[in-house]
């Protein structure tokens, strides 16, 4: 945990016991959360006061990530697309 923090664990303990049981607890979330939705499994489970329906899609398009997904589609794998600004539109 400290590692998130980047501290030692001796500057953590220094920290006082309100402080560290939130850096705790907001560790313990931060694992819980899925990486891709953000969500947590207790949201959606009904044992744990969560519900099926918690959450709705929302879609977005972004035109930068439509551009990229363009662009790299036909790449040979390990290449890469990105963005940069076009010198001839943007000054």
């Amino acid at each position: 945990m400290c590692a998130d923090y980047r501290i030692p664990h001796s500057e953590f303990l220094r920290w006082s016991d309100s402080d560290r049981d939130k850096a705790i607890w907001q560790h313990i979330r931060a694992r819980q959360t899925c990486p891709n939705c953000g969500t947590r499994a207790e949201e959606w489970d009904p044992r744990c006061g969560g519900h099926p329906g918690a959450y709705v899609p929302d879609v977005h398009r972004c035109e930068g990530c439509y551009q990229l997904a363009d662009a790299g589609k036909d790449l040979p794998p390990g290449s890469y697309a990105r963005l940069k600004l076009n010198p001839e539109v943007v000054k």
